[in-house]
């Protein structure tokens, strides 16, 4: 006997970000089946006679699974239908490998795959409240953005955890939320018990100055057990610092003062209000990515805060378009780099009219750019 075949693997929708899902259906049949048609003919008590085709069908039963070995990635098979899967996934950039088995009652076995792509998550943070609600209207397709927290009624200043079911995460539905928060690093493991969104994490955002490295080592480490040992910890994408790249770059910082146990990711907030020139990506995230990547080998790289003035001489706003369409363009050709979100507060740098600047953005999170 020969063994079964699969035309096809096929997923409804072929690019995910992290928390999303599709369908993905298998097209498997064995060669040995078969349909046979038979002539027939049925007659009445009266001698009226029909002529009946009767078929018979020798198909050979095939049991379909269907699997990844790439991280992050469910599989859910449908209850009515063996040949269609729901496939989640939580991870971060890169591709996803499907593996397809069909056997039939013998062993016998045949195999296919399809892809998947999780991108560049493109996104935008702001302010919170109607500054946040303005952009999620103005911006659909925000897939990453900023939350850092606010301060409770306790004695120090220091925000604690965003709250899950308002504020930014109420406001933008659709993002992956890079949560900040400075206060009692301890909160993290009763927080995460209502978490059920993928999420990135940073205790205390740009500690240069504020804490000492030794300090800061110290306490991150606790994000690290903490993530490791609880439940929801398939929703955590990562962890780690974040620092500026003027602290890396002309401050000539040293990014192993906030490397702690466990880590996996380094964040760079990136900004240029040079109004002479736009800045090439080498020396926009290049300088500071190339430190961070030889200090940490194999760490994971985000951009949380990312702004560009506009040059003095673009009065349309047409090189701004285009150098925010060149910065997101090398990220994507990078390996490591998992996330980038414009900074559009009211102060600073917002894009804004005229719209070249922010038609591109809006398509660059769409993926159109």
């Amino acid at each position: 006997m020969a063994a079964p075949v699969i035309r096809s693997v096929t997923a409804e929708q072929t690019v995910l970000t992290p928390g999303q899902s599709t369908t993905v259906r298998v097209d498997a049949y064995h060669p040995d089946s078969r349909l046979l048609t038979l002539p027939g003919r049925v007659s009445d008590p009266t001698g009226a006679a029909w002529d009946c085709p009767v078929r018979l069908d020798l198909s050979v039963p095939l049991t379909v699974q269907l699997g990844s070995a790439s991280p992050g990635v469910t599989v859910t098979p449908a209850d009515a239908d063996p040949t269609r899967f729901t496939v989640g996934v939580l991870a971060g950039p890169g591709t996803v490998t499907l593996t397809a088995t069909a056997r039939d009652g013998a062993g016998r076995a045949g195999t296919g795959s399809a892809t998947l792509t999780v991108p560049l998550l493109v996104g935008m943070s702001a302010e919170k409240g109607a500054r946040t609600r303005r952009i999620v209207a103005d911006y659909p397709g925000i897939r990453y953005m900023r939350d850092y927290g606010t301060d409770g009624p306790d004695p120090d200043a220091l925000p604690e955890l965003p709250p899950l079911n308002a504020g930014k995460f109420a406001d933008a539905p659709s993002a992956v939320m890079h949560v900040s928060w400075k206060d009692d690093v301890e909160q993290l493991a009763g927080w995460l018990d209502e978490v059920r969104r993928p999420i990135y994490l940073t205790w205390y955002h740009e500690p240069m100055g504020d804490v000492t490295p030794a300090t800061y080592r110290a306490t991150a480490a606790r994000v690290s057990q903490i993530v490791a040992a609880h439940p929801q910890r398939r929703w955590v994408l990562g962890h780690g610092p974040i620092v500026t790249r003027y602290w890396l770059d002309e401050g000539r910082g040293n990014p192993t003062d906030w490397v702690y146990p466990g880590m996996t990711h380094y964040g760079v907030d990136c900004y240029s209000q040079d109004t002479a020139a736009y800045w090439p990506a080498s020396r926009m995230f290049g300088v500071a990515f190339g430190k961070v990547r030889a200090a940490v080998p194999g760490v994971r790289l985000l951009v949380p805060e990312y702004g560009l003035s506009r040059t003095t001489a673009d009065t349309t706003g047409a090189g701004r378009a285009q150098a925010l369409r060149d910065h997101v363009t090398w990220l994507r050709q990078q390996h490591d780099v998992d996330a980038i979100a414009y900074w559009n507060n009211s102060t600073g740098v917002p894009l804004g009219d005229p719209p070249l600047e922010s038609t591109a953005w809006r398509d660059l999170q769409l993926g159109w750019a």
